[in-house]
């Protein structure tokens, strides 16, 4: 006798909520304004409950002003092309313009795309986890301003970036100052005037936890450099057959 098998029901996936969408848009907001501050929180915390863990403000006119004098030497110290991954209004994309560098940004944000094809930038309204033109062919990927959290998973950005990351390319990673915050969550973004996004996946790791990662992901972590506050890492892709032996604490 024949036995029928019923086929499994489809798995319905819910559109992910990216950072700073939906409600209000803050993220939106803000970047017409050109300035302010966001608040991102943990979506179970009240606004009235003081500072809580995984809780960060960003200054709004640091992500639409042209690159620091350190964050072009950043770049200098890079080869191209450049993938600017989560890219914002494009100050990273216009100083790798400046410094005759090839570079394209993405970024989940409409707005932040529009602002930065507006200086004459390349960018694309998209996530990382989409299809990325030259995928493998990138020399150089930055993460900055916490963007190590995109998706609330460390890991599984890392061996995306991975994939996109070419033989000999390198992998510039911004972490959180404090070495040992690791945490992953639910957030929410809101400025000054109360305007709250949805809740969205995010993610804070410092050097640890990103060095944790790295291995598994295909990265060899270089030195980490703390410079005026901010924490970078570095990492080279390695071979499968050439993975780095776990050191044993």
């Amino acid at each position: 006798m024949t036995r029928l098998i019923s086929a499994p029901a489809p798995v319905v996936v819910a559109p992910a909520t990216v950072f700073g969408q939906g409600r209000d848009d803050p993220y939106a907001r803000a970047l017409r304004l050109g300035g302010g501050t966001l608040t991102l929180r943990p979506h179970d915390a009240s606004p009235d409950s003081g500072r809580r863990p995984g809780e960060v403000t960003f200054n709004v006119l640091d992500w639409c002003s042209e690159a620091s004098a350190l964050e072009l030497n950043l770049l200098q110290s890079l080869q191209g092309p450049v993938l600017d991954i989560g890219c914002g209004p494009g100050r990273m994309l216009s100083a790798a313009r400046s410094l005759g560098m090839s570079a394209l940004g993405i970024d989940t944000s409409a707005e932040a795309v529009g602002l930065a094809c507006g200086r004459g930038t390349r960018a694309l309204k998209q996530s990382v986890f989409s299809p990325v033109p030259q995928a493998g062919n990138w020399r150089s990927a930055l993460l900055l301003d916490g963007n190590i959290g995109i998706g609330g998973n460390v890991g599984r950005l890392l061996r995306r970036c991975r994939q996109l990351i070419a033989r000999r390319g390198t992998l510039l990673v911004e972490v959180d100052p404090d070495d040992d915050i690791d945490t992953a969550y639910q957030a929410v973004l809101q400025d000054r005037d109360g305007n709250r996004s949805e809740p969205f996946a995010w993610a804070r790791t410092g050097r640890q936890g990103l060095e944790a990662r790295a291995s598994d992901a295909g990265w060899t972590p270089g030195p980490a450099e703390r410079i005026q506050g901010r924490v970078f890492c570095r990492l080279s892709p390695f071979s499968d057959g050439a993975r780095p032996a776990r050191s044993i604490a």
